[in-house]
């Protein structure tokens, strides 16, 4: 049956979900850098919460493919329930690298980048809440997004530099290599996220 009233479907609702799920994955990654006691149980509380996200990614198409009427072009809202999923997987893929490779200890730059993924999460999160009422207060949130990522961007040269400059175990340099790129993609799907929601509320403006 299609549904012809699209406040039966709360479209908004999932997206705010999967910006919680997010904010949890994130705050569970950056515990895991900055205390890696623990670190396969730790993971696995981060797999718990991608496969959460997984969920409300396919209620999310789901009741889409079975709505008459959204609330907002149906295109956008399957666009930003993909570029969420993204985010908690890039989030979780970094966190099975660390166990993976046989981490013994994050290094200061991951830790780093730990904290740059928790406030890029968070001012894409305030993007989220602004779209149910097309918040033109969204942009001031979709800029720091962009600081940030760029931020995480000048971290990862700088770790990549210093990581070839020490010139030690090849292997090692390979693990690191991954691991830092694999964070910093985490920041770029947040902006891919901010880069949606600015498209969805000019349409509507």
């Amino acid at each position: 049956m299609f549904s012809l009233i699209p406040k039966e479907v709360r479209f908004y609702d999932y997206f705010e979900q999967q910006s919680k799920h997010i904010l949890n994955a994130a705050a569970l990654l950056h515990d895991l850098c900055h205390n890696f006691s623990d670190a396969r149980a730790k993971t696995y509380r981060i797999k718990e919460v991608e496969h959460a996200g997984d969920l409300v990614t396919h209620e999310i198409v789901k009741r889409l493919n079975t709505t008459f009427i959204t609330p907002i072009d149906r295109e956008d809202i399957h666009d930003l329930a993909t570029r969420l999923d993204d985010v908690l997987d890039y989030i979780e893929a970094a966190a099975e690298r660390l166990v993976v490779y046989r981490i013994k200890e994050p290094t200061s730059a991951c830790r780093a980048m730990a904290d740059v993924i928790v406030k890029t999460t968070e001012a894409m999160d305030r993007a989220i809440r602004c779209l149910r009422n097309m918040d033109p207060g969204f942009h001031e949130h979709a800029v720091e997004v962009n600081r940030l990522e760029n931020s995480a961007d000048n971290l990862l040269r700088d770790s990549l530099a210093a990581l070839f400059d020490e010139a030690g175990d090849p292997i090692e340099v390979i693990k690191w290599k991954e691991i830092y790129e694999t964070m910093e993609i985490v920041t770029d799907r947040c902006e891919d996220v901010a880069n949606v929601i600015e498209g969805i509320i000019l349409k509507m403006a």
